[in-house]
């Protein structure tokens, strides 16, 4: 079993089909090693405080997750924290605001790896990109109802730099807990329109079958 833990990327938000990547990940490993299951248990919208603690009455991801008893685990989570923190943060954004977020995140993160790995769970966790860059916020499809209206060109100078910052924390703790990294930093899935679903965020169904076979590439050993 794999249980899979995120956010809308998880979850497949974007996919007509309703398959996402964990959908076409299964149809990958299933023809390595037949019989297998996949947990998704993403939820759009989430943080990485949301996938620790649950959010509105759900239990955490990592709840879930462990109930499923998986033997690998793949985690993909920041994206969230980062629109979140732009949109709703303090304008001008502040120093302080940043690093409060940033030591958030790593006590997520922390928690995240310590529950799964201390299980005996071989876990893979997602380098994010940088999503400064994305169509949704850097040329919006809909200039005249941008989806995040409170962030600043400023702002988005700043997400770069703290994307940045945030995969610095998931190499370091991937590194303590012997978790793998599966790098999405330097993807053109999230800034290509043929891999893109039409709100410029989301992958389409294309943009997710790019992603179910780079986790697939990161897993090949495992399985």
């Amino acid at each position: 079993t794999i249980a899979t833990l995120g956010d809308s990327l998880t979850e497949g938000q974007g996919d007509d089909s309703g398959l996402g990547y964990t959908g076409r990940l299964k149809v990958l490993v299933d023809a390595v090693r037949p019989g297998t299951k996949i947990a998704n248990v993403g939820h759009s919208g989430w943080s990485s405080t949301d996938l620790v603690n649950g959010q509105n009455g759900e239990p955490s991801e990592l709840t879930q997750a462990i109930a499923a008893n998986p033997s690998v685990a793949l985690v993909w989570i920041g994206s969230n924290d980062l629109w979140y923190l732009y949109e709703f943060g303090p304008e001008p954004m502040t120093t302080e605001a940043e690093q409060q977020d940033l030591a958030t995140y790593e006590a997520n993160i922390d928690k995240i790896l310590h529950e799964l790995t201390s299980r005996g769970i071989a876990v893979y966790v997602a380098l994010l990109d940088d999503q400064s860059k994305r169509p949704v916020i850097a040329n919006p499809p809909n200039p005249a109802e941008p989806a995040f209206p409170a962030t600043t060109a400023a702002d988005l100078v700043r997400m770069s730099l703290q994307m940045r910052a945030y995969n610095d924390v998931i190499r370091r703790k991937a590194a303590q807990y012997h978790a793998t990294t599966v790098d999405f930093s330097d993807t053109t899935i999230f800034t290509d329109t043929a891999t893109l679903y039409g709100d410029g965020n989301h992958p389409n169904g294309a943009g997710y079958d790019k992603i179910a076979r780079i986790w697939l590439a990161a897993l090949r050993l495992a399985l």
